[in-house]
């Protein structure tokens, strides 16, 4: 019969792993390379799943606040998303060459039957009209956007110049994208890196900074790290050596950490005076998770170009036209736009979270939510932050130990999170989460906390 998703529970069995678990992860493990994955739990795709709620392959349910990390916006089974599943696995290839050839469906693309990668450029500019954005580019992963980027900003300067980063940054896994982390030694160590990369300090200090981002420069007066390194007069690097500037406006990896206004403001005056292009890494914040379509907005920034996947279902790289290159061939890849299903997925999502008003559920759930980890907070002393913005949220723990002990004691109760940064768990619900759902996580999240502290 399935899931009843306002009735369902979570509810633990088995020990964790049970006994099939146990088989199916000794079977992937066998062969699979060592990456992130979470013990305790896999999801059976044949169980039953509903919203937040999953089933593992021993029928221990679970509520999912991780929600594959942000990637899944929708939750599990969302009906939209099946109907057009559904309909669009009657054709195949799915995947196919999308540079080199358009794909339609149906005479008339103004006939909307199924959406196809010209349906969701369409719906991409839409929700970035705002920036004044012209042109996407679709690839298949956070990474592979990130790169796009950063080539689009080196073909926009000619200067062969500085990427600037920050840290606490986490950009992707390939090379290029990489040389730009700065959350995790495992990340970089021994991989050749882009050259000219530098890094200054993420500032989410609440008031007056004291993070490090404002130094005392040579002439004496207190500036921004960014002015210390460019500025004209006394600065180290000339400006018109930098290519780009990129920046999460909420870092991921890096701890959920929520920056100081007065920070993005200085970062855009300082790009916009000296033409250096800004580029929003909107990978795991966008697309309604924070209350706003794009982080960013809450900064009240116009970056030149956002990188966006996860929720969408496909990596894009999207900006303003003058980035984007005239000649064929600049960017490319055979499965580069040519994934009909993705991209048919990200384009409902966005129409659901219109249809369905999830930004204001998100602003108004994750005040709810973050109210009470506040009130967590003041109950438990091994908790020293709670931050976020809408349903991207995290509390940071005293101790790594404390972090990682409390969430497994959560899993072994129902409650699915993954931890960031150094000791901070992050919680990332499902767009549509409902006030129960929150309420049932916080109960298992103090109950918890109850062991541990």
């Amino acid at each position: 019969m399935g899931f009843v998703r306002d009735k369902v529970r979570p509810k633990i069995k088995t020990a964790l792993p049970g006994p099939n678990s146990k088989k199916w992860e000794a079977f992937h493990l066998k062969y699979t390379c060592p990456a992130t994955y979470e013990q305790g739990f896999i999801w059976d795709r044949k169980a039953d799943a509903i919203g937040p709620f999953c089933t593992d392959p021993d029928g221990n349910i679970f509520i999912d606040f991780a929600s594959h990390v942000a990637s899944s916006a929708l939750g599990y089974n969302n009906p939209e998303l099946l109907d057009l599943a559904k309909k669009i696995s009657r054709v195949n290839p799915d995947r196919y060459s999308g540079v080199d050839f358009i794909s339609g469906y149906g005479k008339d693309p103004k006939k909307l039957e199924i959406p196809t990668v010209s349906h969701l450029h369409e719906k991409i500019m839409e929700i970035t009209k705002q920036f004044n954005f012209k042109k996407s580019f679709f690839s298949n992963s956070g990474t592979e956007a990130v790169e796009n980027a950063i080539k689009l900003a080196y073909a926009k300067r000619k200067n062969y110049g500085y990427g600037f980063c920050f840290y606490g940054a986490f950009h992707g896994r390939t090379l290029g994208s990489l040389s730009l982390n700065r959350s995790m030694v495992q990340h970089r160590m021994w991989y050749p890196k882009i050259p000219k990369i530098m890094h200054m300090n993420y500032c989410s200090c609440v008031g007056d900074c004291g993070c490090g981002w404002i130094v005392k420069a040579r002439n004496g007066q207190n500036v921004s790290q960014i002015v210390e390194l460019i500025d004209r007069d006394f600065g180290i690097i000339d400006p018109d050596e930098v290519s780009y500037v990129i920046l999460e406006p909420i870092q991921g990896e890096g701890g959920f950490k929520v920056p100081n206004r007065k920070f993005m403001k200085e970062i855009e005056k300082v790009t916009k005076q000296n033409g250096i292009p800004l580029i929003a890494d909107e990978i795991q914040s966008g697309l309604g998770r924070t209350g706003k379509m794009w982080a960013i907005e809450h900064s009240e920034i116009k970056p030149d170009i956002i990188t966006a996947s996860k929720a969408l279902n496909i990596a894009a790289t999207i900006g303003k036209e003058e980035f984007f290159p005239k000649e064929s061939g600049r960017v490319g890849g055979t499965w580069a736009e040519g994934n009909a299903m993705a991209t048919a997925m990200g384009y409902t999502v966005i129409e659901v979270i219109e249809k369905q008003n999830l930004l204001k559920n998100a602003t108004q759930k994750g005040n709810y939510f973050l109210k009470r980890l506040k009130e967590l907070k003041e109950k438990f002393s091994c908790i020293i932050d709670v931050r976020g913005l809408g349903l991207m949220d995290a509390i940071e723990l005293n101790t790594k130990e404390n972090r990682d002990k409390l969430k497994m004691t959560v899993r072994k109760k129902g409650l699915l999170v993954i931890g960031c940064g150094y000791k901070t768990l992050r919680f990332l619900p499902p767009l549509d989460v409902r006030q129960r759902e929150l309420d049932i996580a916080l109960e298992i999240l103090e109950d918890g906390l109850k062991e541990i502290c």
